[in-house]
C-alpha cells in the first residue's frame, strides 16, 4: 500500500502535469478554428502547411526548454524547474484567448499566436520531463514503473480534457458560435494552472558540492552518455510520430476532407485518450512485475500494425474511425506504461533530468514537430508513401530498445 505522502505526491504531480498538457494540447482539437482565424489563406494546401508549422513550433522549441530547465532541475532542484516551467505555460495559453483575429489586426495576429506557441514549447521542454524524473526518483524501487506512468497518464488526461472541452462547447453553443468566439473560453482556463507554479518548493537546501569544470559542462556529460541519449531519442521518435499522427494529423485531415465533422474528430481524440490512459496504468503497474522492455516493444509492434491498417485501408465510416482510435490508443498506452521509468533509470542522478529532457525534446521537435507536415504532403501523393518513413523509425526504435539496459527493480544509478 502507498503511504499517505506518496499518494499525495502522485495526485498533485499528475494533476499539475495534466493541466500543463491541457494547455499545450488545446492547439490540436482547435486547429481547424485557429487556422480559419489566424491563417485565412485561400489555397487549402498552403493554409494546412502554415497552420501545421504554427502548431509544430511548440515542439520545435522543446529542446530549448530542455537546455534551460534540465540544468535547473539537476543543479537547483526538480521542484524549482517544474514551478518555473508551469508558470511559463499558463501565461501564454491565457493570452492566446485574447489575441484578435487576422481580420482585426492583420499579420500581427498570427505572429502573436506563433510567439505564444513558442513559449508553450519552451515550457513543455522543461516541465514534462522534470515531473517524470521527479516521480520516478520519489518511488520505491519496486514501484518506479507505476509511479512514473503517472507523468504520461497525466499528460494524456490533459490531452483528453482538451478534446472534451470542445465537445462540452457543443452543448452550449452552435458550431458557428464556436468558430466565431466561443473557442476562446477554454484558453482562459489556463489561469487554473497558476497555483501549481507555486506548489513545488524545495523542502530543504541541499549542500552544494564542488564540481570540476568537466562535471559542470552539460555537453560533456551528454557526450559521456551518448548511447543512452541516442537510444532515448530513437525510442521517443516512435512515440512522437505515433502520438501526433493519432491525435493531431488524422483528425485534422479527416475534417478537411469532409469525412468527419469537428465534433466527430473531437470524439475520436477522446476515445483514443481514454484507451491510452487505461492502458498506461495497467502497463505501468505490470512493468514493475515483468520488465519495461516487454511493454515498450509490444507497444511499438502493435501500433505499427494498426498504423498500416489505418493508412492502407479506405475507411469512411465515423464509427470505424472511433474503433480504430480506440485500438490504436490501447497499444500506444502499452508503450507509454513503463517508458518514464525506463528512461529515468538509464541516466545517473547528476544528469538524469537534463539527459531525459534533452533526449525527449529533440525527438519531439524533429519527429513530433515534423510528422504532421510530412504526412500532409504524403497523403496528397499516396497513402502508401506514408508508411515508408514510419517503417524506418520503427525499426530503429526497436533496435534502440535492445541497446539500453533494463533496470527494472534495481537501485537507481
Amino acid at each position: 500500500m502507498l503511504k499517505r505522502e506518496e499518494k499525495k505526491e502522485l495526485a498533485l504531480s499528475a494533476i499539475g502535469n495534466m493541466l500543463v498538457w491541457y494547455n499545450f494540447a488545446l492547439f490540436m482539437p482547435f486547429l481547424p478554428i485557429l487556422s480559419k482565424h489566424f491563417f485565412p489563406i485561400e489555397d487549402q494546401m498552403t493554409r494546412d502547411f502554415v497552420t501545421l508549422i504554427a502548431m509544430s513550433m511548440g515542439l520545435f522549441m522543446r529542446p530549448i526548454g530542455s537546455f534551460v530547465f534540465g540544468p535547473i532541475g539537476d543543479k537547483i532542484g526538480r521542484e524549482k524547474a517544474i514551478s518555473l516551467a508551469v508558470l511559463l505555460m499558463a501565461v501564454p495559453t491565457f493570452l492566446i484567448g485574447l489575441i484578435p483575429s487576422y481580420e482585426q489586426i492583420g499579420i500581427l495576429s498570427p505572429i502573436l499566436l506563433v510567439l505564444m506557441r513558442i513559449f508553450q514549447g519552451i515550457s513543455m521542454g522543461g516541465e514534462y520531463t522534470a515531473a517524470m524524473v521527479h516521480l520516478v526518483e520519489t518511488a520505491p524501487s519496486n514501484k518506479r514503473g507505476f509511479f512514473g506512468c503517472f507523468s504520461d497518464a497525466g499528460s494524456q488526461i490533459g490531452v483528453l480534457l482538451s478534446g472534451e472541452v470542445l465537445l462540452l462547447l457543443h452543448s452550449f453553443f452552435t458550431e458557428s458560435e464556436i468558430y466565431q468566439y466561443a473557442w476562446r473560453y477554454p484558453f482562459f482556463l489556463a489561469i487554473i494552472l497558476v497555483p501549481f507554479a507555486f506548489r513545488h518548493q524545495p523542502k530543504q537546501q541541499e549542500k552544494k558540492k564542488e564540481k570540476t569544470p568537466q562535471e559542470n559542462n552539460i555537453f560533456s556529460l551528454l557526450i559521456q552518455h551518448k548511447t543512452e541519449v541516442l537510444c532515448t531519442i530513437a525510442i521517443t521518435a516512435f512515440s512522437a510520430i505515433a502520438f501526433y499522427t493519432l491525435l493531431n494529423f488524422i483528425p485534422y485531415h479527416l475534417v478537411n476532407v469532409g469525412i468527419l465533422t469537428l465534433k466527430d474528430a473531437a470524439m475520436c481524440s477522446v476515445i483514443a485518450n481514454i484507451s491510452i490512459i487505461v492502458s498506461i496504468f495497467v502497463s505501468g503497474f505490470l512493468s514493475d512485475i515483468f520488465s519495461r522492455k516487454i511493454f515498450i516493444q509490444m507497444g511499438v509492434i502493435f501500433v505499427t500494425i494498426v498504423t498500416y491498417f489505418v493508412f492502407l485501408s479506405d475507411i469512411t465510416s465515423p464509427t470505424l474511425w472511433f474503433i480504430c482510435h480506440g485500438i490504436y490508443g490501447i497499444f500506444l498506452g502499452m508503450y507509454y506504461g513503463g517508458r518514464a521509468a525506463f528512461f529515468a533509470e538509464s541516466f545517473p542522478k547528476n544528469i538524469r533530468c537534463t539527459g531525459v529532457s534533452v533526449s525527449l525534446s529533440i525527438a519531439q521537435a524533429i519527429f513530433g514537430g515534423g510528422i504532421s507536415i510530412v504526412l500532409n504532403y504524403c497523403v496528397s501523393v499516396s497513402n502508401f508513401l506514408v508508411v515508408m518513413p514510419i517503417t524506418v523509425i520503427i525499426i530503429v526504435a526497436l533496435f534502440a530498445v535492445t541497446k539500453i539496459k533494463d533496470r527494472t527493480g534495481q537501485k537507481l544509478i
